[in-house]
């Protein structure tokens, strides 16, 4: 049986092979254009080509959100831990609309953190652009 620096050592080639690197190169290929068309829409909502609003249809997810709005000591509640876990630094009341908003991004963020970081680096991009 390897021990584990031996697997370390397969990890290393595994991840240094030429394969893998055309695979990083497609990855991050793929990556930058994800981020340019983040890009894109940012700019096409900046300049009132498109909504800065996104609706769903669900139904339980709408239930849940209002009877929280019923409940506003349970969603305060829940709207912290989502602030904290984003690292949103606000105080007092939650609002639905920031609710919603931090609930989705979490959600966006679990799923795929490398790809939702996309989002700020877009954002900063575009922040910078004529500077």
């Amino acid at each position: 049986m390897p021990d584990e620096d031996d697997i370390d050592l397969d990890e290393l080639k595994r991840q240094t092979s030429h394969g893998d690197r055309i695979d990083s190169d497609a990855d991050n290929d793929a990556q930058q254009e994800l981020k340019e068309a983040i890009v894109d829409e940012l700019e096409r909502i900046d300049e009132g080509e498109e909504q800065k609003t996104v609706s769903i249809w669900d139904a339980p997810a709408a239930a849940y959100i209002r009877a929280l709005a019923e409940h506003p000591e349970q969603r305060d509640k829940i709207g912290e831990s989502l602030r904290r876990q984003l690292d949103v630094d606000a105080e007092g009341s939650i609002e639905q609309s920031e609710f919603v908003r931090l609930a989705l991004r979490l959600g966006l963020r679990q799923a795929d953190s490398d790809k939702f970081a996309l989002v700020g680096e877009a954002v900063r991009d575009r922040a910078l652009e004529g500077l």
